[in-house]
């Protein structure tokens, strides 16, 4: 191509899969999103790396697991490491070194360095929108600070003062200001919500009848036979015994939230027609990870690795190259796929380790390469209450996590679509189970996970000598 194209990054943090009309949601409306998979790619198979929000936007930026860049946790929760560096940034600089303007609207949560410090010429914070409405004498509700737990609450103010319209209006004028230069951009356009709290102006807070809106069937989950984390987790979030008449108003907000977001992105989507961009702009839609709000009674997102965290949204609408309507079936891991895909478009193949594939072969209508994943890999290290080692390996027919200190949990998703039994340590599996736990050894091998030594191999593969020899332990560190 004579130019390379415009990129509207648009990131969504904690939205269901299951909350997009494209994919299949009769309830939640989503008419803007869905117009983009109407004219782009729906991957359906796309898996975030970690189901945390630090971790995985790092992910983006460097092109690895967490386990390599080391933000295990949110920014500033632990001592592990408090945050990412500018230098370790390799997408902003690659897009940099390819003449990309490159804006950033929204939710950063990366560094307590900002956008500016990392290449960015211009940066819209969340802190911005809060200023903004105080300084018009509008201010933000106290709610809007509210993470101690999962609400839902009106905002007093029209839609047109709400956060996802001022990120909106904000990117719009971002984009004026980069077409008047013949260098492409690059646009992140990262929205706070559907995260919790979920404060929703009308007519959106009102907008679904929680009476109206069936129970998730994983809803009156007992957790029997799953790990105990699971039931310390509903302690922590308060939501032990909460019946669906307590969950539906908490849905009702945060869908009403989605619907507010997507005709934000309306807007975006309606501003770059109207200024002839659309041929020449790449969008990509995914949102960081996605929510359980009430599946299996539990909120939030941290400490299971359910598929409502897990398996993420991820539209690609570019013309010329995706073919209107298209779906794909490969296993994406999103953030790192979406990085590799980014810098192959800004002409740079970037050094080792790189844990993503571009996604370019399969956007322009090829068969997945031959050595294409045929599972995808995902961990989580840690929230809020502390360090917490888990790992996540998904095929087509079963997912298979592996918790460092609990029991084993296996689902059979093709039977068992909403994960309500867990089938571990059922003899029918003994064999299934062997064989993804061995495939989980190799993953860990080949990305470099520090979760791959002899002590975790031995007892992964039951004691295989020749699988622990080639893991790092004892016999291969200087103590």
């Amino acid at each position: 191509m004579d130019r390379r194209p415009n990129i509207l990054l648009i990131v969504t943090d904690q939205q269901r899969r299951d909350t997009i009309g494209a994919y299949g949601s009769e309830i939640c409306r989503t008419p803007h999103i869905d117009r983009l998979a109407g004219e782009g790619m729906r991957f359906d198979r796309a898996f975030t790396p970690t189901g945390l929000c630090s971790p995985v936007r790092c992910s983006l930026l460097t092109g690895v697991y967490p386990h390599e860049h080391r933000v295990l946790t949110n920014v500033g929760l632990h001592p592990v490491r408090a945050e990412l560096a500018p230098q370790d940034d390799r997408l902003s600089d690659a897009l940099k070194r390819a003449n990309y303007r490159l804006g950033c609207v929204g939710k950063w949560h990366v560094s307590s360095k900002e956008p500016p410090e990392f290449g960015y010429d211009q940066y819209v914070s969340l802190g911005d929108f809060l200023k903004w409405r105080s300084d018009i004498g509008k201010p933000a509700p106290d709610a809007f600070m509210h993470y101690t737990t999962q609400i839902a609450e009106r905002d007093p103010e029209p839609a047109e003062f709400s956060r996802p319209y001022f990120l909106a209006d904000r990117a719009r004028q971002i984009i004026d200001d980069f077409q008047s230069n013949y260098d492409p951009f690059f646009l992140r356009l990262d929205f706070h919500g559907p995260h919790f709290p979920n404060v929703v102006p009308e007519p959106y807070f009102s907008m679904y009848d929680p009476n109206a809106i069936p129970p998730w069937p994983n809803h009156l989950d007992d957790l029997h036979g799953k790990p105990a984390v699971q039931r310390i987790k509903q302690r922590h979030w308060r939501t032990e015994g909460l019946q669906w008449k307590d969950w539906a108003p908490l849905v009702s907000g945060y869908f009403g939230e989605i619907t507010l977001i997507d005709a934000a992105i309306g807007s975006v989507l309606g501003h770059i027609d109207q200024r002839g961009l659309t041929d020449e702009t790449l969008v990509i839609f995914t949102s960081d990870h996605g929510d359980t709000i009430g599946a299996h009674g539990i909120c939030n997102k941290d400490y299971t690795m359910y598929e409502e965290i897990y398996r993420i949204p991820l539209i690609v609408r570019w013309p010329g190259v995706v073919r209107p309507g298209s779906s794909a079936n490969a296993f994406v891991h999103h953030f790192l796929d979406i990085f590799s895909t980014l810098t192959e478009l800004a002409g740079e193949k970037p050094e080792a380790p790189c844990h993503g594939r571009s996604l370019i072969p399969i956007l322009s209508g090829s068969e997945e390469p031959d050595d294409w994943p045929q599972s995808a890999f995902c961990e989580f290290h840690g929230s809020h209450m502390g360090l917490y080692s888990m790992r996540l390996l998904t095929t087509e027919k079963f997912a298979y996590v592996y918790h460092t200190n609990d029991i084993d949990e296996l689902y059979d998703r093709s039977a068992d679509p909403w994960q309500l039994t867990n089938v571990a340590s059922d003899p029918y599996y003994a064999s299934i189970l062997s064989r993804l736990k061995r495939e989980m050894i190799q993953w860990m091998a080949n990305t470099g996970d520090h979760l791959h030594n002899e002590w975790t191999v031995d007892w992964l593969s039951n004691g295989d000598q020749a699988l622990m020899a080639e893991a790092p332990g004892r016999r291969k560190t200087k103590w």
